[in-house]
C-alpha cells in the first residue's frame, strides 16, 4: 500500500456473530460493540477457531483507553475485510488488572492471554503503557516451538535492565525469554537523540537492528518496513508487531513519524504471519486524537491478517 492510502478496500464485515464464521459455540456473544464492529465475547469457549482476538489490557496506562479506541473504530468498521473462510475474529473485552502490583497484574494478563493463545488465536492487544508487550511475549514463549521475530514501531530503545516492570526494559525482558533472538529484534522510528547513544550501542552489540527517523526520511517507510520485516522473519516461526504511538510527531517531541508513514509501515509488516500484535503508548490515551489513531492502526492490522489468509 502506498503511503497515505486507506486500508485495503473490501466489503463491510457482517457483525452480530463471530466475523467470518458462524455463531460462536456455547454463547457468550454480547453483540457488535467490539473493536471495528467485531462481536464482543466474554466466554473463552467462544474463542475456539478464531484467527484473531482483540483484548484490552490497561497495564500501567489509561483504564478507559481500550473502550475509547473501540468507539473511535466505528468509523473504520466498513473498511474491515469480509472475514470469510478460515479468518474469524472477535473482541474478548478488557482484562481487569490491579494498579499497584505489577506482578499480580501480569498474572491477571497471563490468564486472559492464555485463553486466546490456547484457542489458537493471535492476540491483538490494545494497551496503555508499552509494558504490555512483556506479558504477551511471556505467554507466547510457552506456546511457540520456534523463534519469534519482533518489529516494533517505537521512538525508544528500551533495553535497560531495570526496573523489572517498566516499558524501558521491555526488550531486555523479551530477550531473556529466549524466544526472541537479538538478530530478530527490529526497532523502527527511533529519534536517535544524543541520550539514546548508550542504548543504541547496546543494540548494535547484541546484533539487533534499529532504523531511525533519518533512515525513514532517506529511504521511505515502505522500503524500511520491508527490510525490517525480512530481518525479523528470517529463521523465525512468526512475527510479533508492536506499535507504540509515541513514535508519532507531536507526542512528547515535535519530531517523529507522520500518521501516514506509520500506517504504511504497519500495512507492510501486517502481511507477515503474526503471532500477536499490540498498540500502546500515551497517544492511545482516552482523549484527543489518540483513540482515532489507534483505531486506524488496528484496522490496518486486521486488514493485513485477513489479506494474508484469503
Amino acid at each position: 500500500m502506498r503511503e497515505g492510502e486507506g486500508p485495503r478496500s473490501r466489503p463491510p464485515t457482517a457483525v452480530g456473530r463471530v466475523a467470518g464464521g458462524s455463531d460462536p459455540a456455547q454463547g457468550a456473544t454480547l453483540g457488535s460493540a467490539g473493536l471495528l464492529g467485531l462481536p464482543l465475547v466474554d466466554d473463552r469457549r467462544a474463542l475456539a477457531g478464531l484467527t484473531l482476538v482483540v483484548l484490552g489490557l490497561p497495564l500501567d496506562g489509561p483504564v478507559g483507553m481500550a473502550p475509547a479506541v473501540r468507539r473511535a473504530s466505528r468509523r473504520y468498521a466498513d473498511w474491515v475485510p469480509a472475514l470469510g473462510g478460515a479468518v474469524r475474529a472477535a473482541d474478548y473485552g478488557d482484562v481487569e488488572t490491579v494498579r499497584d502490583d505489577p506482578a499480580v497484574a501480569f498474572m491477571q494478563a497471563h490468564e486472559r492471554l492464555a485463553d486466546v493463545v490456547a484457542a489458537g488465536g493471535a492476540p491483538l492487544v490494545i494497551g496503555g503503557d508499552a509494558l504490555v508487550t512483556v506479558p504477551v511475549l511471556q505467554v507466547l514463549s510457552g506456546k511457540l516451538r520456534g523463534r519469534l521475530g519482533v518489529v516494533a514501531f517505537t521512538p525508544f530503545y528500551d533495553v535497560a535492565q531495570d526496573p523489572l516492570y517498566a516499558a524501558g526494559s521491555r526488550w531486555a525482558r523479551a530477550l531473556e525469554l529466549g524466544i526472541v533472538a537479538p538478530t530478530g529484534l527490529v526497532l523502527v522510528g527511533g529519534r536517535a537523540a544524543p541520550p539514546d547513544t548508550p542504548a543504541r550501542r547496546t543494540l548494535d552489540a547484541l546484533g539487533a537492528a534499529a532504523f531511525s527517523l533519518s533512515d525513514v526520511t532517506r529511504d521511505g517507510m515502505q522500503a524500511v518496513a520491508q527490510e525490517a520485516l525480512e530481518l525479523a522473519a528470517a529463521g523465525t516461526e512468526a512475527v510479533y508487531l508492536s506499535v507504540d504511538l509515541s513514535v508519532l510527531a507531536g507526542v512528547g517531541d515535535p519530531v517523529g513519524l507522520e500518521v501516514r508513514e506509520l500506517v504504511a509501515g504497519v500495512s507492510t509488516v501486517s502481511t507477515a504471519l503474526l503471532a500477536a500484535a499490540d498498540i500502546c503508548g500515551p497517544a492511545a490515551a482516552a482523549d484527543g486524537d489518540g483513540p482515532t489513531v489507534a483505531a486506524r492502526v488496528a484496522a490496518e492490522i486486521v486488514a493485513g491478517v485477513a489479506d494474508r489468509l484469503t
